[in-house]
C-alpha cells in the first residue's frame, strides 16, 4: 500500500465517535478504544482507507497489546490534513493546519507540524480554499451542522458535506475472531447535500418534483431551466448552473 498522508500522533481516533453501541465487553477489554496514532492510506485496489494503531491494556491477562485496525474511507473532509484559518467565537482569525472531521463536526487545529493538535468548534473556519459557517441563529432549519457557501446570490446556495460511519463486523467477531474475509473494522461513507434559501428557509436540492414546488416564486421559472437545460440536480456543476439562473432573474 501506498501512504499517502500522515495524521498527527497526538490526536485520536475513538470507534465510540462513530458507533453508537459504546457498552461492549470484548475479551480484549475495551475500556478505552482510542488510536495513538492514525494514517490515510490506499489499498491495492485504489481505495482511500484510515489505519488506527492501538495500543491496550488486557487486565485479565496483565499485559499490554498492540494491534491495528483498517477503515474503508476517512472521516475527514478530502480525507486529510489542509492549510486553513479558523475564527473563534469573539477572537481574531488565527492560520495553521486543519482536519475537518465530517463525523463529529469539529475542526482539527494544530499552529505547524510540530504543534499539537487541539479539537475546536469554530463559528466559521477556511479549509483548503473552501469556507465554512453555520447559520442556525439566522436561517430557519439550517441546524448546527457546518455549510459551505457556494452562492452568496439569492436565492443563496448552501453545500454540506455529509459522513456516517457503519460497521462491518459484530461484537461476536470482536470477541472470538472475525471469520469473515473482510478485514475492515467499518466504512466511511460520504454524501454531498445542497440547499437553497428561500424566505429565510432551507430548502434540499432534489431531482423530485417537491423540491421545483418548494422554491417558492422560482418554482414555473426553476421548473424551465431544468427541463430545458437537462439539470441534474444531483450534479454541483448543474445546482450551480440553476442557481446563478435564479439569481438572475
Amino acid at each position: 500500500m501506498k501512504k499517502t498522508f500522515l495524521l498527527l500522533t497526538i490526536f485520536s481516533i475513538s470507534l465510540s465517535s462513530f458507533s453508537q453501541n459504546s457498552s461492549v465487553a470484548y475479551f480484549i477489554d475495551k475500556f478505552s478504544d482510542e488510536s495513538t496514532g492514525s494514517i490515510i492510506d490506499v489499498n491495492a485496489q485504489g481505495d482511500t482507507i484510515l489505519v488506527s494503531e492501538y495500543d491496550t491494556r488486557n487486565v485479565r491477562q496483565n499485559s499490554n497489546q498492540s494491534y491495528e485496525r483498517y477503515y474503508l474511507g476517512t472521516p475527514y473532509f478530502k480525507n486529510g490534513w489542509f492549510n486553513g484559518k479558523v475564527v473563534l467565537e469573539g477572537g481574531e482569525p488565527v492560520i495553521g493546519l486543519m482536519a475537518y472531521n465530517l463525523v463529529r463536526g469539529s475542526v482539527y487545529y494544530s499552529k505547524n507540524q510540530s504543534t499539537a493538535a487541539i479539537e475546536l468548534k469554530p463559528t466559521e473556519f477556511v479549509i483548503n480554499g473552501h469556507s465554512f459557517s453555520k447559520f442556525k441563529n439566522e436561517i430557519s432549519g439550517a441546524g448546527d451542522d457546518y455549510y459551505e457557501t457556494l452562492s452568496v446570490e439569492t436565492p443563496m446556495l448552501l453545500k454540506v458535506y455529509d459522513c456516517k460511519y457503519s460497521t462491518s463486523k459484530s461484537d461476536v467477531d470482536y470477541a472470538y475472531g472475525s471469520a469473515k474475509a473482510n478485514k475492515y473494522e467499518g466504512e466511511f461513507e460520504k454524501k454531498d447535500k445542497f440547499y437553497m434559501v428561500i424566505d429565510n428557509r432551507m430548502v434540499l436540492v432534489t431531482k423530485k418534483k417537491s423540491f421545483l414546488r418548494g422554491l417558492g416564486a422560482y418554482s414555473q421559472a426553476a421548473a424551465a431551466k431544468v427541463k430545458k437545460d437537462r439539470l441534474n440536480m444531483k450534479k454541483q456543476e448543474d445546482v450551480i448552473s440553476l442557481s446563478k439562473h435564479l439569481s438572475n432573474l
